[in-house]
C-alpha cells in the first residue's frame, strides 16, 4: 500500500466501539451513584475525554470543590442527552463545558454542534439563572501524518470555525484556550499533546494557568 493510500484511510471518521459504550455507561452510572455525595455549589467540568483525563485538583487547587464530569469519546450528543447525571443534578455555582472535537471527527455538521451547545447553556441558566457558565473553547489537533491514525478527519480549520460560532454565543462565557497551546505551524505542539489529539501534562498546566483566573 502507498503511504498516500495509507493516510487517506487513517483520516476516517471516528466511530466507537462496544467497549467504549460499556464504558461511558459505566461512569455515567458512577455520576448517578456518587452525585448525591458531591457538594452543592461546586464546580463542574463537563466534556470528552480531555476533560476526563484532566488532573483538575492537582492543577487548579485541592483546596476547592472541583468535580470532574468529563466521558471519553463523547460528543456535543451525548452530554446534551446526559446534561442531567453530567451538569445539572450537582446545583453547580460554576460549569466549565469543552465539548465538540469528536462531533468534528464525526462529520457532524458545525450549525447542528453550536446549535446542541447552544440548548446546553439554556438548559443550565434555566436550571438555575445564577449559575456560571464558562464555554471553553475547543483545542487544536497536530495534522502532523504521524498522528494521523489518532485526530482522523479532525483539522484546525473546522476547530476555528466552530470556535468563532461558539465565542458570540449568549448565556456563557468565552474561553479561548486555543492558542496557547500552538506551535509555530498552528498545530497543537508537540510538548503539548500525547497522539497528536489529547493533551500531556505540559498541556495541561497550560490551560490551567489561563482557567484559574476563571475560578
Amino acid at each position: 500500500m502507498l503511504d498516500g493510500q495509507k493516510t487517506s484511510a487513517q483520516r476516517s471518521k471516528e466511530s466507537g466501539s462496544a467497549k467504549l459504550d460499556t464504558y461511558q455507561m459505566e461512569r455515567l452510572q458512577l455520576f448517578h451513584e456518587t452525585n448525591p455525595q458531591e457538594p452543592a455549589d461546586g464546580i463542574v467540568f463537563a466534556g470528552d475525554s480531555i476533560t476526563e483525563f484532566f488532573p483538575l485538583k492537582k492543577y487548579l487547587g485541592r483546596d476547592k470543590p472541583l468535580i470532574n464530569r468529563g466521558i471519553a469519546g463523547t460528543d456535543s450528543v451525548w452530554l446534551l442527552e446526559h446534561l442531567q447525571e453530567q451538569v445539572l443534578d450537582l446545583h453547580p455555582a460554576k460549569v466549565f463545558l469543552m465539548i465538540g472535537i469528536n462531533d468534528i471527527g464525526r462529520g457532524y455538521d458545525l450549525s447542528a454542534i453550536v446549535g446542541r451547545i447552544t440548548d446546553m447553556i439554556a438548559q443550565i441558566r434555566s436550571h438555575n439563572i445564577f449559575t456560571k457558565i464558562c464555554l471553553l473553547s475547543v483545542l487544536p489537533v497536530n495534522e502532523g501524518e504521524q498522528y494521523a491514525a489518532k485526530v482522523k478527519i479532525r483539522t484546525n480549520a473546522a476547530v476555528q470555525k466552530l470556535n468563532q460560532d461558539l465565542q458570540v454565543l449568549a448565556g456563557a462565557e468565552y474561553v479561548d484556550l486555543y492558542p496557547l497551546l500552538l506551535d509555530d505551524r498552528g498545530n497543537l505542539a508537540e510538548t503539548n499533546t500525547i497522539d497528536g489529539l489529547h493533551l500531556s501534562q505540559a498541556g495541561y498546566a497550560k490551560i490551567a494557568a489561563a482557567l484559574k483566573e476563571e475560578l
